[in-house]
Order: C-alpha cells, then sequence, then structure tokens
C-alpha cells in the first residue's frame, strides 16, 4: 500500500488550481479580445488611449481656429467702416442656410475632411484680409459663412462619436468637454481717428453705453496711413496699414496651425461602418430629417431661445465691444475684456455639466433668466466710464456666464430628447442661432442701444417661457415613464 502523503496531496491541488486559474485567466482575455474584436452598434472599438488623443486634437484645432475667428469679428464690428457690420450679418445668413445641408455634407464627405477643408477656407478667408479691397473682402466673407455649418456640424458630429466610443471602451463614467477658448489681439488706434466712430455730445465728449447710437457716416480725419477711405475700403479696418497686417498675419498662423494639427492628429473613427450600407439614410434623407425638425413642436418650442443666444452673443461682439469697451476704454482693453468672458463661460459650462445631474434645470433657468435680466438692467442704466475698468471685466464675464446656461441647457436638451438623431435637430438649432447673429450684426448700424437693449429683454421672455414649458412637459413625461418602470 503506497504511503499517503498531504504535503504531496496539497501540493498537487494547487498545480490544479494554479493551472485552472490561468487558464480562466486566459479564456477571460480571449474572452475580452472576441469582445473588442465584434461588431457593435457604434462601430468598431477603439482604445481609451486613441480616442483621448482624437480629442485633445480635436480641441487644440478649434481653439486655434478661433482663437484667430472671434477676434476678427470682434474688430470688424467695432472698429470697422461702414460695410463691416453688414459683411457679418451677410457670413451669418449664408451659415444658417448652410447649417441646414450640413448634415448631408458631413455624411457624404466625412468629419475629417469637412473640418479640414473648412478651416482651409478660414485660412483663405484671413488670407485675403493682407489684401483688404471689396474685391477680396466680399467673397471671403460669402465663402466663410458658407463653410461655417458644415464646419460646426463635423465639430460636434466627431465629438459626440468621440463620447459614444468613450462611454463604450470605458468602465468608469466619464465626460468630456468641449472648451473653446478666445484670445484677441492688441490693436492701436490713434484717439481722434475712434472718435469718427462714435456720436459727441456738447463738450465734445463721447456718447458711450446705451445712450449711443450709430453714426451715419464715417470719414476719418487723416487718411494717411489708415484702411479707410470715403470710396472702396469703406469695407475694411480703421486701422494702420501695418497693424491690419500684423493682426491677418496672426490669424493666418493660427488658423494654419489648426488645418496642421486637424490633418495631422485627427483619425477616421468609424461609427455606423458594419451597417448595411442599404439602411444607412441618404442625402435626401438628411434633407427630409431636417425639414422634419422644423414640424417638430419640441424643437419650435426650443428655437427661440436659440435665436436669443445669436442675439445676445452678436450684442457683446458688436454694440459691447464698441458702445462700451471701446468708447471709454479704448481699443486695447478688447481683448482683456473678452478673455475674462470666454475664462468663465468655459469654467461655468463645465461646472454646468455637473452640477445638472443634481439640480433641476427649472432653477438653472430661473438663475439664468434672472442673471440675465440684471446685466441688461445695468448696461441699460450703466454710463460707462475709464475710472472704473473692473466693472468692464466684471460685466463680461458675468455674461459669459450666463451665456454658459442657455447653451448648455440648449444642447443638453438637443442630446437627451434625440439620443440617435440629434443631427438634423442640432442643424435646427444652429440655424436659428446664425439667423439671430446676422440680425444682430445687421441692426448694428441700424438703431440706437437703447432700443436693442430693450429688444433683447422682450426676446429673453419670449423666450425662455416657452423653453421652460418645454422643460416641465418633458420632466413630467420622465416622471411618467420612471413610475410605470418601478410597477
Amino acid at each position: 500500500m503506497a504511503a499517503y502523503s498531504p504535503v504531496s496531496t496539497r501540493s498537487t491541488a494547487r498545480r490544479r488550481d494554479s493551472l485552472s486559474s490561468s487558464g480562466g485567466a486566459s479564456s477571460v482575455r480571449r474572452l475580452i479580445a472576441v469582445v473588442r474584436s465584434t461588431p457593435s452598434r457604434l462601430g468598431p472599438v477603439y482604445s481609451r488611449r486613441v480616442l483621448l488623443r482624437n480629442f485633445a486634437a480635436l480641441c487644440l484645432g478649434h481653439a486655434t481656429v478661433t482663437a484667430a475667428l472671434l477676434p476678427l469679428l470682434a474688430l470688424q464690428a467695432a472698429v470697422s467702416a461702414n460695410m463691416g457690420s453688414l459683411l457679418l450679418a451677410a457670413l451669418h445668413a449664408l451659415a444658417s442656410l448652410s447649417s441646414l445641408v450640413a448634415p448631408t455634407l458631413v455624411q457624404r464627405v466625412g468629419c475629417n475632411w469637412t473640418l479640414i477643408l473648412g478651416y482651409a477656407h478660414a485660412c483663405v478667408f484671413f488670407g485675403l484680409h493682407l489684401y483688404p479691397t471689396p474685391y477680396t473682402l466680399v467673397p471671403a466673407y460669402l465663402a466663410l459663412g458658407v463653410w461655417m455649418g458644415p464646419i460646426v456640424s463635423a465639430r460636434v458630429t466627431f465629438l459626440m462619436t468621440l463620447a459614444s466610443k468613450l462611454a463604450y471602451v470605458v468602465t468608469e463614467e466619464e465626460e468630456v468637454e468641449d472648451m473653446d477658448e478666445t484670445s484677441s489681439h492688441d490693436a492701436e488706434l490713434p484717439r481722434h481717428d475712434l472718435d469718427a466712430l462714435f456720436l459727441m455730445d456738447d463738450s465734445q465728449e463721447r456718447v458711450c453705453g446705451s445712450e449711443a447710437c450709430p453714426v451715419t457716416s464715417v470719414t476719418p480725419d487723416s487718411p494717411q496711413g489708415i484702411n479707410s477711405t470715403t470710396d472702396e475700403t469703406q469695407l475694411v479696418f480703421m486701422l494702420p496699414c501695418k497693424t491690419s497686417a500684423m493682426l491677418a498675419s496672426v490669424f493666418l498662423g493660427c488658423s494654419v496651425m489648426g488645418v496642421a494639427l486637424t490633418a495631422a492628429f485627427l483619425d477616421r473613427i468609424r461609427m455606423f461602418v458594419y451597417q448595411d450600407p442599404l439602411e444607412r439614410p441618404t442625402g435626401v434623407a438628411a434633407l427630409r430629417a431636417v425639414c422634419n425638425a422644423f414640424r417638430d413642436p419640441r424643437l419650435q418650442l426650443a428655437a427661440p431661445l436659440a435665436v436669443f443666444i445669436g442675439l445676445e452673443q452678436g450684442f457683446m461682439l458688436a454694440d459691447f465691444s464698441k458702445s462700451y469697451v471701446v468708447c471709454a476704454l479704448g481699443l486695447p482693453n478688447v481683448n482683456l475684456v473678452f478673455l475674462s468672458l470666454g475664462a468663465l463661460q468655459s469654467l461655468a459650462a463645465f461646472t454646468l455639466s455637473m452640477m445638472l445631474r443634481h439640480v433641476q434645470r427649472y432653477v438653472v433657468i430661473a438663475v439664468g433668466f434672472v442673471f440675465h435680466t440684471c446685466l441688461l438692467l445695468v448696461l441699460l442704466l450703466w454710463k460707462p466710464s475709464g475710472d472704473d475698468p473692473a466693472l468692464f471685466y466684471v460685466i463680461s464675464a458675468a455674461w459669459g456666464v450666463c451665456n454658459a446656461i442657455w447653451e448648455t441647457l440648449n444642447f443638453t436638451l438637443l442630446v437627451t430628447v434625440y439620443p440617435d438623431s440629434w443631427q438634423a435637430p442640432l442643424a435646427h438649432c444652429y440655424f436659428f442661432r446664425f439667423l439671430g447673429l446676422s440680425l444682430a450684426f445687421g441692426l448694428h448700424r441700424g438703431i440706437c442701444n437703447w432700443l436693442k437693449l430693450y429688444a433683447l429683454a422682450a426676446t429673453l421672455v419670449l423666450a425662455v417661457a416657452p423653453y421652460t414649458w418645454l422643460e416641465i412637459k418633458l420632466e413630467s413625461h420622465r416622471r411618467l415613464k420612471t413610475h410605470l418602470t418601478t410597477l
């Protein structure tokens, strides 16, 4: 009879358990590999590192182009000659129309090529400012307006694709925020040349703030060295030639960097690659979806808020920058004022996106309405003066917070109500937003500021009322659905 050894029995059992555990681990690894390589409804699965790298490339490319475009819009509206605001109005009017066909273009061309071609047109747009004549600037603004809608649609589509992929790859809940950075560049202009842009009172002081009204004609006293005369150069900046060329060169460099970052580091992230080609929506179907979005009663209730967002952004870029900042502080302070606006808007959007999980949306709407109403009242009663420059930064920062509230509420509403078909509602939203921007720039040199502030207040009421009603209906529907699920 063989001797019984408990030690050998235990060692044999341990080896058997080790083999079983190693075999189980290898089986789990093979299962994970199979799952990752198996087609899903979201297309192929990418690693977290690849997705985050594409997100960084998307943000950097967009930030560099935006850092050049937004200061140019503010300068063109604030210190340009007679036709500058009309060019911006035409640009955003075409952008509102191009946003309707943007989903079709993005679907046919792809997000990557749409962004590359759009940013390339932005490079041409900035480059033509080196030769500022009506024959170069009018086509440049019209062409950029045509590409503005597809650029926005491609950027949001790529961002939503990355968010869907990240939600599938990682196990913990993560959020990806698209932060827009704005920056400006200083430009010096003699005071007597800026005086031609403003009305003067009896004591030969500028009329600033809500009392400012548009000047019918602009005739600078010293045309030598100034890019503004009474004939063909009424479309360009009232800036010295060297300053205009330097700004255009800096903006062109930023846009070229944006194109390079987008083309070099942005991968082709496939979404519905395993879907049957016959089931993919065609261009006609995408256009039909956009047309149906105008008949959606929920989007009809949200449309006034999109118009208000465009109006208030246009007011800040055109009227606040000119009648408040440039009039009281001077042109070099425009960059710092809008830098404070952009910084607080980014911070507020990041904070609000996390707070919406724990705070009722009605509270956020009420806070935004009260804050924005107070800001409009301040701008209506306040007479800006250079003796207290801190108020300009406080007001612009508070305005950025209000803008973040409305944009975050509007965007989260679209992606929540339309989680799988948000392209057409997004095009509907940007159509009305660009329409509001076009209207704001078109009225920049048409009516006085106090009328614009009253119009903004009325539009705020008309926008918040239907949007609040929409949120109430959606919240009651969600509660009813949750109650039926728990039964």
